[in-house]
């Protein structure tokens, strides 16, 4: 059995002190580029392999993580990522792990920027978040930068450069409107117009939304076979039934062709409830997210497809992202998305299955 190389024979073999290589095995600065270059020729002479996971438990040091995502209450979505926050903080809680959990409004930016600004006063090591606001989220993030606070986003990337900036984890936004668009394509014919509909508040400060409408719109003006015709509106009191009927009618008065509508996020079962209403049950509708609302719609044919976007695993790997960075010293792939799973009344069940599933093995 090969003999377990100490930081005593790193030093050695470099001619350095044992506390030139402990700079250089954590990465503390204050070492000559000469020193640096003797030691990592040692390590890799004497195939040197640290043992992380005891290092970091002989340091007995907290890690502090903060989480600032939109309230779950209202908006069944979030309650995934949060499943998958309180998994990974179970993993890694036994090596000095701490996460907290700041909330907001998806339909209120200053919320965002008020819980934002107790993240930055919290003496946080790490912080994953959901910028779902564009402009207060770059204002967030640069803070964080400028406090050395380490961040990963997930759901809604905005791209960064910065040394903070651990990563992004979610769906290619733009990729998913593509798709979306593609999948819509197949159940309305010439000239029909297919619609993108945003139940959202603050739509064109949302990052996410903006980036699916370019990908449903561009696809069809990169296929005019059919010669579709592209449509986007938004909507935001989705609880006032009344007025979101209203909204509807007008907006099938002036585009009486729509066969086929998209919603942007997690809400198309609003949508469904009342075209119900309306008596146009047959609209084909496509929309995001695996919640239970949405399902319901799906199993009977109301909702034509769902494009999952994992929040359960954005939620998991975020936080063990920010662990294998802190903790761990690995290198971190800063662009992970994860796959758009097309799901349908006759895949569904699979589906269920394999979220059922995350959440034991999780």
């Amino acid at each position: 059995m090969k003999n377990r190389v100490r930081i005593k024979d790193i030093a050695e073999k470099a001619g350095v002190s044992k506390g030139t290589v402990d700079r250089v095995l954590h990465k503390r600065g204050n070492v000559s580029p000469e020193a640096r270059q003797k030691v990592l020729e040692a390590i890799e002479e004497l195939d040197y392999q640290r043992n992380i996971i005891a290092s970091a438990l002989a340091y007995n040091r907290v890690w502090k993580i903060a989480a600032l995502l939109p309230r779950p209450e209202e908006d069944p979505f979030w309650q995934q990522p949060k499943i998958g926050m309180d998994r990974a903080y179970r993993a890694v809680r036994d090596y000095g792990v701490t996460v907290d959990f700041y909330h907001f409004s998806e339909a209120n930016s200053a919320e965002f920027m008020t819980a934002s600004i107790e993240v930055l006063e919290g003496s946080y090591d790490a912080v994953l978040v959901a910028p779902i606001f564009a402009k207060e989220g770059h204002d967030f993030l640069d803070r964080c930068h400028d406090q050395g606070l380490k961040y990963v986003q997930i759901n809604t990337y905005l791209p960064r450069e910065d040394d903070s900036f651990i990563c992004y984890i979610g769906q290619d936004s733009y990729q998913s409107g593509m798709l979306a668009a593609k999948l819509l394509s197949f159940g309305v014919a010439e000239g029909d117009t297919a619609m993108i509909l945003h139940l959202e508040k603050a739509v064109y400060n949302s990052m996410h939304l903006l980036e699916k409408e370019k990908g449903f719109k561009d696809f069809f003006e990169q296929n005019p076979d059919k010669s579709i015709v592209f449509h986007h509106t938004s909507f935001e009191d989705i609880f006032n039934l009344d007025a979101f009927s209203e909204f509807l009618r007008k907006t099938f008065e002036e585009h009486p062709n729509i066969a086929g509508i998209f919603v942007s996020t997690s809400r198309a079962f609003h949508l469904v409830e009342v075209l119900e209403i309306m008596g146009l049950s047959q609209m084909k509708v496509l929309g995001f997210d695996l919640i239970d609302a949405n399902l319901g719609h799906l199993e009977s044919n109301k909702i034509n497809f769902l494009i999952n976007q994992n929040p359960l695993k954005q939620g998991y790997l975020g936080i063990i992202n920010i662990f294998n960075h802190l903790v761990l010293k690995k290198e971190v792939k800063q662009i992970q998305y994860l796959p758009l799973d097309v799901v349908m009344r006759e895949n569904m069940q699979y589906y269920i299955k394999v979220e059922e599933e995350l959440h034991l093995i999780i």
